[in-house]
């Protein structure tokens, strides 16, 4: 992966897509003028933005959308609430079922990107929405989310040693 700055085109474009997929004003949150991007050697298109907290999102090769990191997740709570997010009781393991989900966004489809917060709203992680918002109130038993990130706490750590 080679790092470089954006020419203004593509940052104009890098935000057009983050105002599509999660909503105006999305992209000047996530999308600032000080950006670097990391860039595929093999087809020289953008793969990866970073900000100067480090890794904000990733962009996939597929559809050309963006999977969040935990630093992006963090510019994206800027936006009101409850636009992105999906506030659970607690956040173990790599799935959130229904039953863990207190409030959702009601306006999330299937495999949009969510932000997992506590009842505080303070960040938990970033994943992909598994099931449409009427499917989790109806507090089923599956998988509502899978989770990509989630944030260490001081016990998980511990934990791993």
């Amino acid at each position: 992966m080679r790092l470089r700055r954006p020419s203004p085109a593509e940052i104009e474009r890098l935000r057009a897509i983050a105002d599509y997929q999660f909503g105006f004003p999305a992209g000047d949150l996530l999308i600032s003028d000080d950006i670097v991007v990391g860039v595929s050697p093999s087809t020289r298109r953008i793969r990866e933005i970073y900000g100067s907290e480090g890794l904000l999102a990733v962009l996939r090769a597929h559809d050309y959308l963006f999977s969040l990191s935990l630093n992006g997740a963090n510019r994206l709570l800027k936006l009101p609430e409850p636009r992105l997010r999906a506030w659970v009781v607690d956040l173990r393991g790599k799935s959130v079922r229904c039953r863990d989900i207190i409030r959702i966004d009601e306006s999330l489809r299937p495999g949009d990107e969510v932000i997992i917060v506590s009842r505080e709203s303070r960040l938990l992680g970033v994943g992909r929405l598994r099931l449409a918002p009427l499917e989790v109130a109806e507090r089923c038993e599956s998988e509502a989310i899978r989770v990509r990130k989630k944030v260490e706490t001081g016990e998980e750590k511990n934990e791993s040693v």
